[in-house]
């Protein structure tokens, strides 16, 4: 069940949506300790920050999904 535009158009306003640049630099910090990781030897860490690398990836999705969908409205 994926919201509708109305509700997209809604949701666009909201702060999560209007500042992506958070989501990114979450995701790039957590990209280059897991690379550090990697190469120093930490496979612990680097699986944990694998992970925090994909969820700030997965919600910067969400918000372009709902910009995406709240044009079909304007």
């Amino acid at each position: 069940m994926l919201p509708s535009a109305e509700t997209c158009a809604r949701w666009k306003n909201k702060k999560f949506v209007r500042q992506p640049h958070r989501m990114i630099i979450g995701f790039l910090v957590s990209v280059c300790v897991l690379f550090y990781a990697i190469f120093s030897g930490q496979y612990g860490a680097a699986q944990m920050f694998g992970a925090i690398a994909l969820i700030f990836l997965f919600f910067y999705a969400i918000a372009n999904f709902i910009v995406w969908r709240a044009r079909d409205i304007e």
